[in-house]
């Protein structure tokens, strides 16, 4: 029962957080509209009154964590095991490493395997760090120097100083 308990406490409070990192338009509002407005924005309005109350942010909240918890839950027991959790977190990381890769393959347009500073306009997160993320110094970024930056990136040691490096220990 702890087990159970801890770990939805887990889910409950990450849940909120991989739901927006996953998916970037639930953040992000359409062009030419105000911070505030937009499709997101709208759904989790529920009564249409121009503002999310409490009650319309917890019950999307829970409608989230349910969804997440039932696919999770893949022998649909009601509970989530560590393994499950484990596999959940390797099958997302698969699918954004999946993602990534197919916005390199687009945005290398000349096909060498590397991105160009024009190219890499074409990923901006990409194109604010360039200068950082080329660590080698050729000009050019390889998949492995975008690897090796987001898993240091991820793994705690965030981008700090130096336009944006992963920083350097």
């Amino acid at each position: 029962m702890i087990r159970k308990s801890i770990l939805l406490a887990a889910l409950v409070t990450l849940a909120p957080a991989a739901l927006f990192a996953a998916d970037p338009a639930a953040t992000t509002p359409p062009a030419g509209r105000p911070h505030g407005e937009g499709r997101w924005f709208e759904s989790l309005d529920t009564n249409h009154d121009g503002a999310i109350s409490k009650d319309e942010a917890t019950a999307a909240a829970q409608a989230r964590i349910q969804k997440m918890f039932d696919k999770v839950d893949t022998n649909h027991d009601g509970l989530i095991t560590q393994d499950e959790l484990r596999a959940a977190a390797q099958a997302r990381r698969a699918e954004m490493k999946a993602k990534a890769a197919a916005r390199f393959k687009a945005a290398d347009k000349n096909g060498d395997g590397l991105l160009s500073k024009d190219e890499a306009a074409a990923i901006p997160m990409l194109a604010r760090h360039f200068d950082a993320l080329d660590t080698n110094k050729d000009g050019m970024l390889s998949p492995e120097e975008i690897e090796a930056a987001a898993h240091h990136h991820f793994a705690g040691r965030g981008w700090k100083g130096n336009g944006g490096a992963p920083a350097q220990r």
